[in-house]
């Protein structure tokens, strides 16, 4: 399959699945909002707040139609700028404290009250700094005069266009000459074998980011599943099976986020932390797009 047929059935596959989220989204607002009469207070805003997100983040993605290119030892995503990024961010940071809210619903109801009123104002100055520090770290993967040099010729070969015309952020990590060298490498010489910390200083921020959120879930996960089977005896039956639902519901809406949005970043967070490694990870090319369900390998 040639690399313009993979890259249009993910065109296809990415307009499905933006048209399905709105859908989707929209309709939960509208049921949470005016036919939901269980969901009140701090978690309906929650709900809708993390649907508006989803939404927003999904329209991104279909205006900035973000490009993974790997050429050895280097992984080129293309996109227009920091705000698909910070989205990103904000809605990892969001999902951690939906988690903890319902965590202190079933084990600490006396620590509800930090998520009411204006208390709700610092946990989203919590999530934008999530963004904030996500879109930090994509910035440090702004090219430098190396990293143009290392692309150049792979993308005038694979798209015609000239690198520096493009908008991109570039994983590179670490650079061993012996694959690539030409004699237009010759000036750059003194950084083989070296490596790239900017990149390094990426890929520990995204590492260390998503470990933090991803384990207030997990952690905030046990203990709701762990109140739920053995302590809601003391709560009305219609209670415990709201309280089962809502957990319910929560899973399935972290398990749709990781499936759909965060396989695209994992694929390349992935193989750059290999990077840091492998000194021989510049044998290695490959190239698609995100939401694709197949490859164009070289």
């Amino acid at each position: 399959m040639g690399q313009f047929e993979v890259s249009s059935i993910s065109d296809n596959i990415s307009r499905c699945i933006y048209v399905s989220t709105i859908f989707f989204n929209t309709l939960l607002i509208y049921l949470t909002v005016y036919h939901t009469t269980q969901i009140v207070g701090t978690y309906r805003n929650m709900i809708v707040t993390f649907a508006l997100l989803g939404m927003w983040f999904a329209t991104s993605d279909i205006l900035v139609r973000p490009l993974m290119h790997s050429y050895n030892g280097c992984l080129a995503y293309f996109t227009l700028g920091i705000l698909y990024s910070t989205m990103y961010g904000v809605i990892i940071g969001f999902l951690a404290v939906q988690f903890k809210y319902r965590a202190c619903v079933l084990a600490k109801q006396k620590w509800i009250k930090y998520f009411d009123g204006w208390n709700l104002a610092i946990w989203t100055i919590y999530t934008f700094f999530t963004g904030f520090i996500w879109a930090s770290g994509v910035q440090l993967s702004y090219p430098e005069e190396y990293t143009y040099q290392y692309l150049k010729n792979e993308m005038m070969f694979h798209y015609g266009v000239n690198v520096r015309n493009v908008a991109l952020y570039a994983e590179l990590a670490y650079v061993s000459l012996q694959f690539v060298y030409n004699i237009e490498y010759r000036w750059i010489q003194s950084e083989d074998n070296k490596l790239r910390w900017k990149s390094v200083c990426t890929l520990v921020m995204f590492i260390t980011l998503l470990t933090i959120q991803y384990s207030i879930c997990v952690v905030c996960g046990v203990i709701m599943y762990r109140r739920i089977q053995g302590n809601m005896s003391t709560f009305s039956s219609q209670h415990e099976k709201l309280q089962k639902q809502f957990f319910v519901a929560l899973l399935y809406q972290v398990t749709m986020y990781i499936t759909l949005v965060n396989f695209r970043f994992g694929t390349s967070l992935v193989p750059s932390s290999l990077l840091l490694t492998d000194r021989y990870a510049n044998c290695y090319e490959f190239n698609k797009t995100f939401f694709v369900c197949g490859y164009d390998e070289n």
